[in-house]
């Protein structure tokens, strides 16, 4: 059995190993996190990282060095690949407190808010605008509108084969295998993704064109990396102008516009995000823009239709004030 004095990187990778339900950017992500704390203890500690230092003092010492040379978000981050890893420890046996997880009482970092916002309605249409006029403009434009009016997550989307792409229907399939959730779902494609997509791939769009190719490729016919669309939105940021772009904010941009537009309900939302936590639907879905919401019928608006269709009038006070409402 290994002690606490075992190296971590050890547990580290047994960990990993176990953890084989994780999505592929969840493990990158973990193993990022657990990395940097093991450099990090042995920068401050002037020894090899073992088992035991994954206890409340040594891992609230980091989280507060993440939060001064990262951000609030990059230590929740860290938090949570920490407790994961804490969490198989103790279940293994290898390393805990009293059976349960020797991190169980490290608190969460607090953030003020979430770390991505929702483009509003003027940077959304120079995105779309300046995603036309690039080197490659139809397949950018066709990813951008897709990740706006799709909701798909960047891994989703270069997982995309022809296949998943049903016209007639107007359906996108998001199989288990490129799906953080690891479960397949059916998200709606809306008519401007749909013409989007058909324009690129009739007319643009290089490589094979079996069921089983890439949608998206690049200018020699090969699939698109994760990597790749990123290097896609760095561009578009120094075009637009918009300091905190990234294609993440795709994401959170469509699941607040889907609100807005009444696409669906708050369940709608969620399932057509892959989402198992309605959490994760409050995280992305932002507030709409103040301008709408005083547009929005006055709280009163369903008494005064009840008030009208009853037959006995309300009394004077009240009708008063439902006819100012």
């Amino acid at each position: 059995m290994r002690s606490k004095d075992a190296p971590l990187e050890g547990v580290t990778h047994s960990f990993m190993l176990h953890r084989h339900d994780l999505s592929e950017r969840t493990q990158e992500w973990y193993s990022y996190n657990l990395r940097y704390f093991r450099e990090w203890c042995e920068a401050t500690l002037n020894r090899e990282a073992v088992v035991g230092d994954v206890e409340p003092g040594t891992v609230n010492a980091y989280l507060s060095h993440r939060n001064k040379t990262g951000s609030e978000h990059v230590a929740r981050a860290a938090w949570v690949s920490l407790r994961a890893l804490a969490t198989f420890m103790a279940e293994q046996g290898i390393h805990h407190e009293n059976g349960e997880s020797a991190l169980r009482k490290v608190r969460q970092p607090r953030c003020k808010e979430d770390g991505r916002r929702a483009l509003n309605d003027s940077e959304m249409w120079k995105l779309i605008e300046a995603a036309g006029k690039t080197e490659n403009g139809a397949r950018d434009r066709a990813i951008v509108v897709t990740l706006l009016g799709a909701g798909l997550r960047v891994g989703e989307l270069t997982g995309l084969r022809l296949k998943d792409l049903d016209f007639r229907e107007r359906t996108i399939s998001v199989r288990a295998s490129t799906s953080k959730s690891r479960h397949t779902r059916t998200v709606t494609m809306v008519h401007e993704v749909a013409k989007e997509l058909d324009r690129y791939l009739a007319d643009y769009r290089k490589g094979p064109d079996d069921s089983d190719a890439p949608v998206f490729t690049n200018r020699d016919g090969r699939p698109m990396s994760r990597v790749s669309v990123g290097l896609v939105f760095r561009r578009l940021k120094l075009r637009t102008g918009i300091r905190d772009l990234c294609a993440h904010m795709c994401r959170h941009t469509w699941a607040t516009n889907f609100r807005r537009a009444g696409s669906g309900d708050i369940f709608d939302l969620q399932v057509e995000g892959g989402w198992s936590d309605l959490r994760m639907v409050r995280r992305y879905s932002k507030t709409r823009p103040l301008e709408e919401r005083r547009r929005a019928p006055s709280p009163f608006a369903a008494a005064r239709r009840s008030y009208a269709d009853r037959e006995s009038p309300p009394q004077a006070g009240a009708l008063s004030l439902i006819r100012s409402a």
